[in-house]
């Protein structure tokens, strides 16, 4: 039998309901469905689900309603993915949250996705507490200074990888530069990207923030007053 990878006191108690439920309807295993109707109580997946729009009743009603027609062999490949993806973001537990985010690439995900929510929902408001629909905090943007500080906020799900690509591609950045930047972000929750006359750095991040939209990572980019920033701050082309 295989062991769990370590998860919550929470998630713990997730997972003994969803088994629960699956015993009282005569299978062995829970399913994915048995686990979305546990993780509606979930003290970590229920605010993310909230926050992606989702009804919980519906979604209840929904899941139950169609039964168990996803296959039920057990969730340890859904536990070993939330688990993998918690290692890379330095953390030691597998949460119902975590959980909740891989469903959403499962079969059992059309129910989440029934009521618009999609798993860039789930991790915006993850990485940054932003909810579905709620506007950003634009915050230099409503200053009156001439130049802004564009810079990129760390989060624990966009791959370095993609960053690397955003700081070459919409900067000009050489690779090793670029690099640089991704370890200063990781390091410090933060990274600067330059300094930009007003409406070039309002440019800049809308592109960023198109380009992770599009490949649906959460990373976040704001603007910084800048007063008086020397030109060396700004990022040289290749």
């Amino acid at each position: 039998m295989a062991l769990l990878p370590p998860c919550s006191e929470t998630f713990k108690r997730t997972l003994l309901r969803a088994t629960a439920t699956a015993r009282a309807k005569g299978r062995t295993h829970p399913g994915p469905q048995d686990l979305l109707i546990a993780l509606i109580e979930d003290e970590d997946a229920s605010p993310v689900m909230q926050a992606c729009g989702i009804d919980l009743t519906r979604l209840r009603r929904d899941v139950e309603t169609a039964g168990a027609t996803d296959p039920t062999t057990g969730l340890g490949h859904l536990l070993q993915l939330a688990f993998n993806e918690a290692q890379l973001s330095e953390r030691a537990v597998v949460t119902g949250a975590d959980m909740l985010v891989e469903l959403f690439a499962e079969p059992v995900g059309r129910f989440l996705s029934a009521q618009g929510a999609t798993r860039y929902d789930a991790l915006v408001y993850l990485s940054h507490g932003i909810a579905k629909g709620a506007p950003a905090d634009v915050e230099a943007d409503r200053s009156a200074v001439p130049d802004l500080e564009v810079v990129l906020l760390n989060d624990p799900y966009t791959p370095a990888e993609f960053v690397v690509f955003v700081l070459e591609n919409v900067f000009g950045m050489s690779r090793e530069r670029a690099t640089a930047i991704v370890f200063a972000t990781h390091a410090r929750k933060r990274g600067s990207c330059g300094i930009f006359p007003r409406a070039e750095a309002v440019a800049l991040r809308e592109k960023i923030q198109n380009l992770a939209a599009a490949r649906q990572h959460p990373l976040r980019c704001v603007l910084l007053a800048a007063h008086a920033a020397p030109d060396q701050d700004r990022p040289l082309p290749n």
